[in-house]
């Protein structure tokens, strides 16, 4: 699969096999140079389209002519060449329009398919983020990766730190499953007990993406009380029994 390239409008010359001009590209092209100079007369609009306004009698037959020019192009492009093919995702179902795709754990939308010599370019956008993905025609399209949801129903992205819901542990989010899960090996375990379970179960449950009350920062906010004389005794009371509540609880799980 190829990558995300900023976009550059001039590239819009989209070609086909045979370098031949796409359809979209071609109009595009007519429309252009039209409006850069404003001052092309009825004729030579006519050319563009391989009309010959001498030979027409009136402007309705020039003008049906340069219809039935767009239509045999647009009836030409969809007659694929036997090694083209219409871009498909990876259970065979064709890219449309407005269809969302997934490269690198970013969504796209389509807004432009093109078809060349070497493969499909699909222009895309996201979020203000203008872009083409280019592949081959035998790669297939990525849908975009289902959200993985942390325990508190936050999206958790690569490279995340998370904290384990069960101690309180710290970890890194090194991969995420196309499933939409998380497993405990897809994390780092900075020497923390990384919790199992037999059977297929998802750990991104087990994790929070807001650091857990603990033994350590518990102490470590005490320690800072002090020293600035603005002890809390009710907070670091309540504070002291929920995490003993939790360690008994864990201790019985």
């Amino acid at each position: 699969m190829g990558v995300i390239e900023a976009s550059d409008r001039a590239w819009k010359v989209v070609q086909m096999k045979g370098e031949k001009q796409g359809v979209s590209a071609w109009l595009r092209g007519i429309i252009g140079e039209c409006g850069v100079s404003g001052t092309r007369s009825c004729a030579a609009i006519a050319e563009a389209f391989g009309i010959d306004c001498k030979h027409e009698r009136t402007c309705r037959d020039c003008i049906t002519k340069m219809m039935t020019a767009i239509t045999d192009r647009i009836d030409a492009e969809r007659e694929l060449p036997a090694d083209v093919e219409w871009p498909r995702f990876e259970d065979g179902e064709l890219v449309k329009m407005g269809d969302e795709v997934g490269f690198e754990g970013e969504t796209m939308r389509v807004c432009e398919v093109a078809l060349d010599a070497d493969g499909w370019v699909l222009w895309c956008e996201n979020d203000g983020l203008d872009g083409r993905l280019r592949g081959s025609y035998v790669e297939r399209v990525k849908h975009p990766a289902p959200e993985v949801l942390d325990a508190d129903g936050v999206p958790i992205k690569v490279g995340d730190t998370v904290w384990a819901t069960y101690n309180g542990c710290k970890h890194i989010v090194m991969a995420v499953c196309s499933d939409g899960s998380l497993h405990p090996e897809m994390v780092t375990d900075d020497g923390c007990m990384v919790e199992y379970e037999e059977g297929l179960w998802d750990f991104a449950k087990k994790v929070t993406h807001e650091q857990p009350d603990s033994w350590i920062l518990w102490g470590e906010d005490l320690d800072m009380a002090v020293k600035v004389g603005e002890v809390d005794k009710a907070e670091m009371m309540c504070r002291a029994k929920a995490l003993a509540k939790g360690e008994c609880e864990w201790a019985r799980s």
